[in-house]
């Protein structure tokens, strides 16, 4: 989703870059609001980080519920506005002669854009209780919890899921710049946070309690997708390497000739 430069080759010139550089604003704050464990911190840890998921702390029997709640709609939304301005100026710089979004782009955008709605959804559809505190698991168990509760699990698979396909569409699109900062960083966080959410999902499959060590390991998958976020603007409009022009042999009198390779009479 990449634009043309301007004659002097400045950002600044090209169609549509303040949305860009607004959308880069958007996504990453998005990014630090996803954080939540700088939150849960400044909460005082109010349930044990070894053994819970960060979700449990937006659950309506915790104090935090609030707090949290209100964080991951904003950093839903945020992700929905920031994307929505990136497409607009995608589409700008489309009409001003820019090159089409490769299908990696495409199926990355629209992985956040999925990712966005199911965070504004898992915020909507709270946990009633923390299952890792009290009788909140058997309760569970025994089908006496509301139809949100239920649904907050379809909601979390579907925010689980886009994020694990963003996170491997930004290590696809960073691999040509894998020896820079951004390419690293975004490289490293974009396989982390798959990987420790496969641990973590996996886990979660048997059931409460949670093995001393998975809360950590899922707090550390949602930092790295907190970076994936924070550098996803600048990897989705990372340019196409350009094809290098087919060498011509220029005649004496400055004239051009055809290129070396044969072409149609």
């Amino acid at each position: 989703m990449s634009s043309k430069p301007s004659p002097d080759g400045s950002r600044a010139g090209r169609p549509g870059a303040r949305l860009v550089s607004a959308a880069q604003v958007l996504l990453a704050l998005a990014g630090i609001l996803y954080l939540g464990v700088v939150v849960e911190a400044a909460a005082g840890w109010p349930l044990d980080p070894a053994r819970s998921y960060l979700s449990e702390l937006a659950a309506l029997d915790q104090a935090t519920s609030p707090l949290f709640r209100s964080t991951d709609v904003a950093s839903g939304a945020l992700v929905l506005v920031g994307l929505a301005l990136l497409g607009t100026a995608y589409v700008r710089a489309r009409r001003a002669g820019a090159p089409a979004a490769t299908l990696g782009q495409k199926v990355t955008f629209w992985a956040f854009v999925a990712f966005g709605l199911a965070t504004v959804a898992d915020a909507l559809l709270p946990l009633d209780c923390a299952l890792s505190v009290g009788d909140c698991a058997a309760r569970e168990a025994a089908g006496e919890l509301s139809l949100a509760h239920e649904a907050h699990t379809f909601s979390s698979v579907a925010s689980g899921v886009s994020s694990f396909v963003a996170s491997a569409g930004v290590v696809w699109l960073a691999r040509a710049r894998r020896r820079t900062l951004l390419g690293f960083s975004a490289r490293l966080a974009g396989a982390l946070g798959p990987f420790l959410g496969v641990v973590t999902g996996t886990i979660g499959l048997f059931g409460s309690p949670l093995p001393v060590g998975t809360g950590i390991v899922q707090r550390v998958q949602v930092v790295a997708f907190s970076v994936v976020l924070v550098l996803a603007v600048q990897v989705l409009t990372l340019r196409r390497p350009r094809r290098r022009a087919p060498e011509t042999d220029a005649p004496q009198d400055g004239t051009a000739r055809s290129p070396v390779a044969h072409s149609e009479p």
